[in-house]
């Protein structure tokens, strides 16, 4: 139990190292990258990325279902049994793999019935090969799933937030490497396969050497595999409705010749800044999953799970509501130093998305409740339609208003599942007291309000597009709400966790 602690404890520290370095890192190389491919490159390379990953949907849910399995029956049998189901899922993936790459062939093969009356008839070619390598790269994270996942069931958080941070600098650095040597956006592909490659050894080299977990193969039962089949469909359903949310606005985007690659790759930058929410509360929501479980498996009350996810969403919307307001204050500016003023448009939707994603974000511990229990149908067919009306939404909007209306479609449909349908399932039928939890977190959001307010009425008198008012603003901005939340607003235990990660 203490190991378990100190690896958490260590893995906290070294995920906010992750958090930096993953803020750092794209501002030193996104602004090359862009400079270097040009928007429609750009464009072009993040359209064959949105297609591409609907080929994560092959997989059928089973990726969320293996560190459930492995925790369940290492609790339940034993290792011995956690070995046989790491050997299941081991076959099961590599099936997988292989059907990601057909499933690849076979998009690249259909991309000109789809794009051949917006892009050229060459940008179209190199968007067939494009297509084919990222589906390589996904078949190799398939086939790599299972180890990352039983690093992950035994709470190894060192060593998966040290292979996170390599990766953070890692990738970046050899993107760039491709990209000066002339081979756009093909390099950026291929370089990203020789990250994957390598990440994927290091991860089979540690379960197999330092965790000496080996593969059981063994004949499972009948009903076994129809259990974890019947909870990964639900799991399945989400992960169609989450391409649906987060790939179909570039796929729809790219078939208008209006907006084509251009608009893709404004409205990519949008989400890769909406996005960093999620690379924020990613780190911290990944650790809790085994917390999570056992929880569950071990009869937890629903105050003990209540308690449990007000402290955790209080880290989350602490963290979250620094950048949000922040973006909201300095993004047009950063915007304009990032990207360049091509992508202005950027800014808003950037913003429309990232209000309503907090919400669930602020909420993952309670995901990862509903997903323990298997009770995550309920969120499956409601985040599936409200997903289907979003995409004739955007379909309309996109048309209407360009790709502002996209972003708008989207985040008004984030609003209503995520937001309001999912919290009433929450306190009706997990029983959570959601009253409480919102009403704990609310006051987090006060201090970033007013200082937002009051940083845009400087704005009107200090030009923040020069650099060291830029870098000053934001500056005071930050000191001043971690000043104000420390003083006014943190509790006992979230002041005495920050000591002590300090200390550590």
């Amino acid at each position: 139990m203490k190991e378990q602690n100190s690896q958490l404890k260590i893995g906290i520290v070294l995920n906010y190292v992750n958090l930096i370095l993953g803020g750092v890192v794209p501002l030193l190389y996104t602004p090359i990258m862009l400079k270097i491919l040009g928007i429609e490159e750009y464009g072009l390379y993040k359209l064959s990325a949105s297609i591409t990953s609907y080929l994560a949907l092959i997989a059928f849910g089973l990726g969320a279902a293996i560190t459930r399995y492995l925790i369940k029956a290492r609790t339940e049998k034993g290792e011995e049994e956690e070995r046989a189901v790491l050997a299941l899922f081991i076959v099961i993936f590599r099936v997988v793999a292989v059907l990601a790459l057909i499933g690849g062939s076979v998009l690249a093969l259909c991309l000109p019935l789809w794009y051949s009356e917006s892009i050229s008839a060459v940008e179209l070619t190199r968007m067939q090969w494009l297509v084919i390598l990222m589906a390589f790269n996904t078949a190799v994270n398939f086939i790599a799933s299972p180890y990352i996942s039983i690093v992950n069931a035994h709470e190894r958080f060192l060593f998966l937030q040290s292979m996170a941070i390599m990766g953070t600098i890692l990738a970046p650095c050899l993107n760039l490497v491709a990209l000066f040597l002339g081979y756009a956006s093909i390099g950026l592909a291929v370089s990203s396969i020789l990250s994957t490659i390598l990440f994927r050894l290091l991860f089979w080299g540690y379960v197999r050497s330092s965790m000496k977990m080996k593969p059981l193969y063994k004949r499972m039962s009948k009903e076994y595999i129809v259990d974890v089949v019947s909870f990964s469909f639900w799991i399945f359903v989400s992960n169609i409705v989450s391409q649906l949310y987060e790939a179909t606005d570039a796929a729809l985007i790219g078939t208008v010749p209006a907006l084509a690659t251009t608009g893709v790759a404004i409205y990519s930058v949008g989400m890769i800044l909406c996005g960093m929410i999620n690379t924020i509360n990613a780190g911290i929501s990944s650790m809790l999953v085994p917390k999570a479980n056992k929880m569950v498996f071990n009869g937890a009350s629903t105050d003990e799970l209540t308690d449990t996810g007000i402290r955790v969403g209080r880290i989350q919307a602490l963290i979250i509501a620094l950048f949000i307001f922040g973006f909201i204050t300095f993004g047009r500016e950063f915007i304009y130093f990032y990207a360049g003023e091509d992508y202005a448009i950027s800014y808003w939707v950037a913003v429309v998305c990232m209000i309503p994603i907090s919400i669930p974000l602020v909420q993952s511990f309670f995901l990862n409740i509903i997903i323990a229990r298997n009770e995550n149908r309920f969120r499956a067919l409601t985040y599936l339609f409200i997903a289907l009306i979003n995409v004739v939404a955007t379909w309309y909007m996109m048309k209407w208003i360009g790709v502002f209306g996209a972003a708008l479609a989207t985040s008004i449909a984030n609003f209503i599942g995520p937001g309001f349908i999912m919290n009433w399932f929450y306190k009706k039928r997990i029983q959570l007291q959601i009253g409480r939890f919102w009403k704990s977190l609310l006051n987090i959001y006060f201090v970033p309000s007013i200082l937002a307010v009051l940083f845009l009425g400087i704005g009107k008198y200090i030009n923040y597009y020069h650099i060291p008012y830029f870098i000053g603003g934001i500056f005071v901005f930050s000191m001043l709400y971690v000043s104000l939340q420390w003083l006014f607003i943190m509790t006992d235990y979230e002041k005495e966790l920050v000591k002590g990660l300090i200390n550590r």
